[in-house]
């Protein structure tokens, strides 16, 4: 890389590195860089150059002495300088790889799309190390532009964290968060992490404390409650699921259960006359699928409205009453976006008709959804049925 724009502005070049400071030719290239292999105007150049102060009468010539420094200074790229001119504009001509902060956007997308954590893990560590402090360190006029970098670099933290989680690096992770959540204590995104991984490392007091501190803070310097991704990350997981009890003769309806909840959008309906043991099979079945839907195993039965089952489990995710629209419609909409990147196992036992069971089912394909019925309680599109008889025989399996 020649360029370095991640902390303060350095120059790598093959007499060695240069380091511009924070004078008027390290802003002059800050700008430059800001748009690379773009035209710049003067006047653009003249106004961020002199950002905050009285411009002088001699800035045109000013300019062009600062560019005359830079150009000495700069190896030169298909045999001609890096920095060109027309009437009343510049431009820097730059190379893929010789800006750092383009380095780093490259590694963060390379690891977003690594195949394997252990992959991303590296790439986000190799970006990380780019920065040596804060970007344009010094150069007042490149202030917003240090701020986009440094969000970029609060993302790849989290992304980091994240990574080390599902590699089994909790002590890891925590460090990484710990020092995120000091440096940006209102990053609320990065406290939920935290939490997690506290959580994760076997650590729930201090996930708790974290926790705590998180919404003093929130509320203390914005004045604003944690949101849905905090809450949730406090919550405990609930397990509702019944007890289980060893089951004799269902091992084909066991099987054709296993194999339905891994399709693309799981919802399986178990029917037969009293006795003939739904809610039994589908309670065996929740437990022995259960480690699949870490977010929650929720048992529900179809016995009260929909509008209020759906309150029941949106409180069960954390959600506080007063965040839980009455409108039915829209608590729906709730709930679906709540659980559409979670893992959730449901239950509902006992239903009759159609409308008890359309409100409460995941639209996500992370989820699984298990029915339990006398008779089809109306169409299910996509729905595996699996009807049983009143003895521990076999059972038959059609599509709905």
């Amino acid at each position: 890389m020649l360029f370095r724009i991640l902390g303060p502005i350095e120059l790598h070049t093959p007499a060695g590195v240069r380091r511009l400071g924070a004078g008027k030719p390290a802003t002059v290239l800050a700008t430059l860089l800001r748009h690379p292999n773009a035209w710049v105007t003067v006047d653009q150049l003249a106004e961020a150059t002199w950002s905050g102060t009285v411009m002088p009468p001699s800035a045109p010539a000013n300019l062009k002495t600062y560019v005359w420094q830079l150009r000495r200074l700069l190896p030169e790229v298909d045999g001609a300088g890096r920095i060109d001119r027309q009437a009343d504009a510049y431009r820097l001509r730059v190379r893929p790889g010789e800006l750092d902060a383009d380095r780093a956007r490259t590694l963060a997308a390379e690891a977003a799309s690594a195949p394997a954590p252990s992959d991303a893990l590296g790439l986000l560590r190799e970006a990380l190390k780019l920065w040596r402090g804060r970007p344009y360190c010094g150069v007042e006029s490149a202030a917003e532009a240090a701020l986009a970098l440094g969000d970029l670099r609060l993302q790849l933290c989290e992304q980091l964290a994240e990574v080390q989680l599902e590699l089994g690096d909790t002590s890891g992770a925590v460090g990484t968060l710990r020092s995120l959540t000091s440096e940006a204590p209102l990053r609320e995104p990065a406290w939920a992490l935290l939490v997690r991984a506290l959580n994760a490392a076997g650590q729930p007091t201090e996930a708790k404390l974290a926790a705590r501190e998180a919404a003093r803070i929130l509320r203390t310097e914005l004045g604003v409650t944690p949101g849905p991704q905090l809450t949730h990350a406090l919550s405990p997981t609930r397990r509702e699921l019944p007890r289980d009890v060893r089951l004799f003769g269902r091992g084909t309806e066991l099987a054709h259960i296993r194999r339905a909840a891994t399709g693309p959008t799981p919802l399986i309906l178990l029917t037969g006359p009293p006795g003939s043991g739904k809610t039994t099979l589908a309670v065996h079945a929740a437990h022995r699928l259960k480690p699949d839907y870490p977010d929650g195993q929720f048992f529900v039965h179809l016995r009260q409205p929909a509008g209020a089952l759906l309150d029941r489990l949106l409180r069960g995710l954390g959600l506080p009453r007063e965040d839980i629209p009455a409108d039915l419609d829209e608590r729906m909409a709730l709930w679906r976006s709540t659980i559409a990147c979670r893992r959730v196992l449901l239950v509902l036992d006992d239903a009759q008709t159609r409308d008890q069971i359309w409100p409460l089912l995941p639209a996500g394909a992370g989820s699984l959804t298990l029915i339990t019925a006398r008779a089809r309680p109306g169409r299910l599109d996509g729905a595996t049925c699996i009807s049983l008889a009143p003895a521990a025989g076999a059972g038959r399996r059609a599509a709905v």
